[in-house]
């Protein structure tokens, strides 16, 4: 077939070479696109529980040290032992320091409890306020995935990233909108601003130092914050191991909230 193509006319071994050209380069086309389509098919709802599922398993467990930074320069560190199941179930013990240890507060959807050592009973209180001061309130604390928080729409994209707009699913979210910056090569968040009804910026949380996660993906393993309303403090949130776990119903109770710090390893 090779040898025959030398005694075609001219003309004819042109139009045989564009035709080859032609043919490679609708296959090198296919092969490019048959990478990149994938991401460009994907909603913003797949986005972001792409992102969730690269931030923690369905269930899991984990063991965070929070530092709070002060305008004067002072530091305050706070270790927190927090887990979550699926049903925005998610719960929350304070592990140090010592005044601290054993405040713990839980979710069960629209309800949060919170129960203070000493005291005989939990008590109601809400996703805005925050069981141990900071920045951070307890919606933070007790978040779990954001696909089931947030329903989220497409804002904006480059060839790098996607943006996000999240509007609340539940009326007990404390956030009106959260603005979601998402890589597109690593489903990874990269920035989450969170704001109120006005449209006041609350909180920006830069998502930084991607570690392998269960031997098969990346996750950031440090969140550090800026606070609109508190001009000067700044937190970091530092992930010191996380797991998959699977937890009985009945972890996430009222009634065993008390005994939270029983589901530490």
């Amino acid at each position: 077939m090779v040898a025959m193509h030398f005694f075609l006319p001219d003309w004819l071994k042109r139009a045989s070479g564009r035709f080859l050209r032609g043919c490679l380069g609708g296959m090198a086309g296919s092969m490019v696109w048959g990478v990149v389509l994938p991401a460009l098919a994907m909603d913003a709802t797949e986005i972001l529980q792409s992102v969730d599922r690269k931030l923690h398993a369905t269930s899991f467990e984990s063991f965070n040290r929070i530092t709070f930074e002060m305008p004067n320069g002072r530091q305050r560190n706070v270790t927190l032992y927090s887990a979550h199941a699926p049903g925005r179930r998610s719960l929350a013990v304070v592990v140090a320091p010592d005044e601290l240890r054993g405040r713990a507060v839980l979710k069960m959807g629209d309800e949060v409890w919170m129960h203070m050592p000493g005291e005989l009973e939990t008590r109601k209180t809400s996703q805005m306020l925050s069981v141990i001061g900071g920045v951070f309130n307890n919606a933070d604390y007790l978040l779990g995935d954001f696909s089931e928080e947030y329903q989220p729409a497409l804002a904006g994209e480059d060839d790098e990233m996607w943006k996000l707009s999240l509007k609340p699913r539940h009326a007990s979210t404390p956030y009106a909108r959260l603005e979601m910056k998402v890589d597109k090569k690593s489903l990874l968040p990269l920035e989450v601003i969170q704001y109120d009804a006005a449209g006041f910026a609350l909180k920006t949380i830069q998502y930084r130092d991607p570690q392998s996660v269960s031997g098969d993906h990346l996750a950031p393993m440090l969140m550090e914050t800026s606070s609109g309303l508190n001009q000067g403090y700044r937190s970091s949130w530092r992930i010191g191991r996380m797991d998959g776990r699977e937890f009985p119903p009945s972890a996430f109770t009222r009634e065993f909230l008390p005994r939270a710090g029983q589901l530490m390893k």
